[in-house]
């Protein structure tokens, strides 16, 4: 990476210590970060992630004490067999379209094929989640009794299909679709203030939800449509097959991640009630919501990681290693303090009646710190060394033991079992995971604190730079 037009201080040579940046350098650095197209993405995604997570989070104290721990349940039950249809029509394009696109982002008349190509498979695939979902509805009687909510939630995988983020992300222009989620939920939330009054109220929250997510995605579509001048063609079925099978390793490994992480809810509907369903969805709720601070991050240096393990092995990991200690100590902090406060947390949040939540936050405090760990170990390292298959198989066992785990211990201690489950699925992801990068020595933490020239020559400068940071020429 060239540092032209930045002074870089040179290195303290006694006793082989380094010198610290000046406040003047610290300032440079930061203003070069926020100034960057990879800096204004991240600050765009976390806004995108305040949408989806810190909004509804806002408004939960309200919606939990309106609707009660019941309805909540109900909402979770729901939520949660609609997050596997959302997942089957997203399928995976948020990896592969969008690296797909990052590559061919100079050609517009590939862009266009790619975003014609990606929206006719997300189509078939809602198609197909429409057909599954009324099914359900016919044939199981505990879907059947909740058609109206779910036929509502389903109204919201449409918005999901139409929302081409993959799109913005790939061609790293992630502004408008900050803009878009922020307002449409800000928007939302505000209705809820005012149209959902009691338990029978439920319905209303879902369609505001779902009708807003529809809103989103229709003006995501307009607005690419005309900020990237696209036009409308018909894919060919070899396209559209190309396209599926390039993001089935991406489908498969979310689907796996999603049996720990999306089906608790609806396994705990199954083998106990809606109360108990929705004191587990109101401790998942904060944990999600703390989980969700290295999602933005992640995602926007993925792209410079994946160059990194082409350019050179040994910066990749250096960089691997000095992000997995931030990550981690910052994880290690906030799970201690969801241990810690749970009962805090839990009174202020969701009010005293769901007291029995606070066991629960606490068994699942431990994941912000497991999933900082993992989130680096896979995204950061896994995937741009081309190791995704490792990444299926480590979630893939993590699917399997929660599964077990959960049948095993849900039916006795509800809640609380499940939370247990998760939290062992999630301990053995992110252990099969390291043991793999330490045996073939692709281990962050194996990697020196000096690994190569190019970093030596950087060495007073701080480690987001290297990370986020564009050279003048492009930002």
């Amino acid at each position: 990476m060239s540092t032209a037009g930045v002074r870089i201080p040179p290195p303290d040579r006694r006793a082989g210590i380094r010198s610290l940046p000046r406040p003047a350098e610290v300032v440079l650095v930061v203003r070069r970060t926020l100034g960057s197209t990879v800096g204004k993405n991240a600050l765009s995604l976390y806004s995108i992630q305040f949408a989806q997570y810190i909004l509804p989070l806002i408004a939960l104290p309200y919606l939990a004490r309106v609707l009660g721990p019941w309805r909540l349940g109900t909402l979770a039950f729901g939520q949660s067999l609609m997050s596997y249809i959302a997942l089957g029509v997203d399928y995976g394009f948020g990896l592969s379209a969008t690296r797909k696109i990052s590559t061919e982002r100079e050609s517009p008349a590939a862009v266009n094929r790619i975003a014609n190509t990606v929206w006719a498979a997300k189509a078939l695939l809602a198609s197909l989640g429409l057909l599954i979902l009324l099914l359900l509805i016919r044939l199981v009687p505990r879907f059947h009794a909740l058609s109206s909510l779910l036929l509502l939630l389903f109204v919201g995988v449409s918005g999901g299909l139409l929302f081409p983020a993959w799109l913005f992300q790939g061609l790293e222009q992630m502004l408008p679709a900050s803009i878009i989620n922020l307002s449409v939920r800000t928007l939302s939330v505000l209705a809820m203030f005012v149209l959902v009054r009691g338990p029978q109220d439920y319905l209303v929250y879902a369609a505001l939800v779902s009708f807003g997510s529809l809103l989103g995605g229709a003006a995501g579509a307009w607005i690419a449509v005309r900020r990237f001048r696209l036009t409308f063609s018909l894919p060919s079925w070899a396209d559209i097959w190309r396209c599926l099978k390039e993001g089935c390793v991406s489908f498969f490994t979310l689907g796996a991640i999603s049996f720990y992480s999306s089906a608790n809810g609806l396994i705990l509907g199954f083998l106990a009630s809606d109360l108990m369903v929705g004191f587990y969805s109101a401790a998942e709720r904060v944990t999600r919501m703390a989980t969700s601070v290295w999602g933005p991050l992640s995602q926007a240096v993925y792209p410079r990681f994946s160059k990194l393990a082409v350019d050179s092995k040994q910066d990749a990991l250096h960089w691997g290693r000095r992000m997995l200690l931030v990550v981690g100590a910052v994880g290690l902090l906030i799970s201690v303090t969801l241990f810690l406060a749970a009962p805090l947390i839990i009174k202020v949040a969701f009010g005293p009646r769901y007291e029995s939540s606070v066991t629960t936050l606490r068994l699942l405090s431990p994941l912000p710190f497991m999933i900082a760990i993992s989130n680096v170990l896979g995204m950061q390292v896994l995937f741009p060394f081309r190791r995704e298959r490792v990444v299926l198989a480590s979630v893939a066992l993590g699917g399997a033991v929660n599964l077990a785990l959960s049948f095993l211990l849900a039916p006795v201690w509800k809640a609380n079992g499940m939370a247990f489950s998760v939290m062992t699925a999630e301990f053995a992801v992110t252990a099969v995971q390291f043991g793999y990068l330490w045996k073939a020595h692709l281990n962050p933490l194996q990697a020196g604190e000096d690994s190569s020239a190019k970093v030596r020559a950087q060495e007073g400068m701080l480690a987001v730079e290297a990370v986020v940071a564009r050279t003048p020429a492009e930002v």
